[in-house]
């Protein structure tokens, strides 16, 4: 396993609970899967051990998926209502707390992390998509579809960088 420090892994941590707030299931989904991929990297007494298992993988895969569709349909709430926004909060703690176990540090400390990663995802992204909406005349659903591709570019390189 590869020697990061503990700013490595907090840092990491905040990164994936951006993702969180900007598409909730995308942090955990990519960290599954990656983990399932990379058992060598999951610390056997650790409660991350859980999420290298390949049904949860598989399942956050295919909800971080239908996640991509739901957010382009008109009933979808915003994400910084009551409900979605707790949702990003919980996904980005415990992704955060995840991803650091891996590092052997504190999972609260990654916890907070993420946590303060999905805060900053869930605003930032919901006004840079109004506002870009708004300068380029694009229609929401495209803005959404290229911040989905974001999503997916910022957690694939967090986690290619926790396994490289």
């Amino acid at each position: 396993m590869p020697i990061h420090s503990e700013f490595f892994f907090c840092a990491s941590a905040f990164i994936l609970g951006v993702v969180a707030g900007m598409r909730s299931m995308m942090a955990p989904a990519v960290l599954a899967l990656t983990l399932w991929r990379r058992p060598e990297y999951v610390p056997a007494s650790s409660p991350v051990h859980w999420l290298a298992v390949f049904p949860v993988a598989v399942v956050l895969g295919i909800a971080a998926l239908g996640e991509l569709v739901a957010d382009k349909l008109p009933m979808t709430p915003n994400r910084t209502a009551l409900g979605p926004f707790v949702f990003r909060l919980v996904t980005g703690s415990i992704t955060g707390a995840a991803l650091v176990q891996v590092g052997g540090i504190n999972p609260w400390a990654g916890a907070a992390c993420g946590a303060v990663g999905a805060i900053a995802g869930t605003f930032g992204m919901f006004h840079a998509r109004k506002f870009a909406g708004r300068v380029t005349g694009i229609s929401d659903p495209y803005i959404g579809a290229i911040e989905d591709v974001v999503a997916i570019a910022i957690a694939a390189t967090v986690v290619a960088r926790l396994v490289a």
